[in-house]
């Protein structure tokens, strides 16, 4: 990796103390906080999530074997679309699933808006084998009218459409409210961190680390975990050598030179998004040290696990335990970690979930393989594992662009098609107890959403999650909730469909 590329990546990444000031004195107010009148959708302390760790199933998950099974659909005789959902392939599913050394046993959850009793599919038993997991999990019918992946995943990542300023990945919005905050203003290290891969930059995964109209300093840190060990190398700027101190004080005299020109006398320094990012970029790179010290070389570490009779390099792994580490860093920890899951093994369209072909397969090994390695680092029931989750604290949400089609892409494959009318995502711990648990929202026998929830409410949910009010200037809009004429409305609606909860 070039130091340009390493700037361009990174240099608008962090910076909280040297940005921070200027972020919080330039506005009225500070970006999250909640004004007065909406103190009833502001969640207490105890029950906000102090972080978040957010899974990316990129490809969009066919949730008929995993999330939303419902036994009585799409069956053979089926009055309404026989041979559907599960069906579809049920004996292709039968094989994955007993590759995965599961079996096909009943596992209700909960029932949905339309009263049908909703499972969780078989290639979900390694979750449903944490009762304490999924006591906590809450899952939310979702529906849009985007088949592209190009469009459909910066959509569910900042919950925008594509092309408009405003976008910005749920990091920003957190790291922007951190910022503002100024809760540690002798730190250098970024609040939000994007883990992604290579493989599927083109469909615009990295819309996770957008900034939208939020100044430079609120872009979170974006490493692909298939070059990690690179950057983590440049951090030290080994490239200056002994010519690292003169270079820094070269560049700061130029940058002083610059903010002159941008001075008034007596009157102060216009405003200049473009001057402020550079000035966060180099101080980023002078402070590299400061991020080296909470990712070590060994962060990235590669791991080959065999998941399903299937082995290969497992970066969702070596992504989720650098989300863990960062996470429950002891002294600088992450509010916000995105990983993208592409997949223990590439699907056919692309990588991840993409099941156009192998669906049973594909879908089976990689949903095996996230749910292993999650349940890996969160604390199970008496485990006090300080360098693990906690449920009681930490909002994890799977998240996907849509889903797959109920029936096969075409006659004889064995692949499904991308299907925003009606897929599942999900919100475990944090805010969600036992309380909030179950399903919002339903999906019928023909696979559509009868009703749902939106992207845009996705990323306004997780923002009340962590007690960050969304209806600001560089976040959301009233109109960004469908039905509703007020921000506290807004609130309401959303935190009744994600949270469980009533205000």
């Amino acid at each position: 990796m070039k130091r340009r590329a390493f700037l361009a990546a990174a240099g608008a990444a962090g910076a909280a103390a040297l940005f921070g000031p200027w972020s919080r004195t330039a506005r009225a107010a500070t970006f999250g906080a909640f004004p007065a009148g909406s103190e009833p959708v502001e969640l207490p302390d105890g029950v906000r999530a102090r972080r978040v760790l957010e899974i990316f199933l990129y490809g969009g998950l066919s949730c008929w074997e995993t999330l939303y099974f419902v036994r009585g659909y799409g069956t053979p005789d089926d009055p309404v679309a026989p041979s559907s959902q599960y069906y579809a392939f049920a004996d292709a599913n039968a094989a994955a699933t007993a590759s995965c050394g599961a079996v096909d046993l009943a596992r209700p959850f909960a029932i949905d808006a339309l009263g049908a009793t909703v499972e969780l599919g078989p290639f979900a038993a390694k979750l449903w084998q944490r009762s304490d997991v999924v006591a906590r999990m809450r899952l939310v019918v979702q529906r849009h009218a985007l088949a592209p992946h190009e469009a459909a995943v910066p959509q569910a990542l900042t919950g925008r459409m594509v092309g408009q300023p405003g976008a910005a990945g749920l990091g920003a919005h957190v790291q922007r409210a951190r910022i503002d905050a100024g809760a540690t203003p002798d730190r250098a290290s970024p609040y939000s961190y994007v883990f992604a891969t290579g493989g599927v930059s083109s469909d615009n995964v990295a819309a996770a680390a957008s900034s939208g109209t939020h100044p430079g300093a609120a872009r979170p840190l974006l490493i692909k975990t298939d070059s990690a060990t690179g950057f983590t190398q440049l951090l030290d700027r080994t490239v200056l050598g002994a010519s690292r101190t003169g270079h820094d004080a070269l560049v700061a005299a130029y940058a002083d030179q610059y903010t002159a020109r941008l001075t008034w006398p007596g009157r102060g320094r216009v405003r200049s998004a473009h001057a402020d990012d550079a000035a966060v970029a180099f101080a980023i790179k002078r402070n590299a040290g400061a991020i080296h010290g909470v990712l070590p070389d060994d962060l990235f570490a590669a791991q080959t696990p065999t998941v399903c009779g299937r082995t290969a390099i497992d970066y969702p792994w070596i992504g989720l335990t650098a989300a863990r580490h960062l996470l429950t860093h002891p002294s600088e920890p992450a509010s916000y970690v995105c990983v993208s899951d592409n997949g223990l093994v590439g699907a056919v369209g692309g990588g991840g979930y993409d099941t156009h072909t192998g669906n049973a397969a594909d879908t089976a090994t990689n949903f095996d393989n996230l749910s292993t390695a999650l349940l890996a680092i969160i604390n199970a029931p008496g485990e006090a594992d300080p360098t693990k989750l906690s449920l009681d604290d930490t909002l994890i949400i799977l998240n996907t662009e849509f889903g797959r089609t109920p029936l096969a892409q075409a006659p004889g494959s064995d692949g499904r098609n991308h299907h925003p009318d009606g897929y599942v995502t999900a919100f475990i711990g944090g805010p969600i107890t036992s309380d909030q648990r179950g399903v919002y929202g339903a999906i019928g026998r023909d696979g559509i959403a009868t009703s749902f929830a939106t992207p845009s409410e996705n990323r306004v949910a997780a923002l009340l999650a962590m007690g960050i009010y969304p209806f600001a200037p560089d976040g959301f809009n009233v109109s960004d909730v469908p039905g509703v004429t007020s921000e506290l409305d807004a609130a309401r609606a959303v935190m009744a469909k994600f949270l469980g909860r009533t205000a």
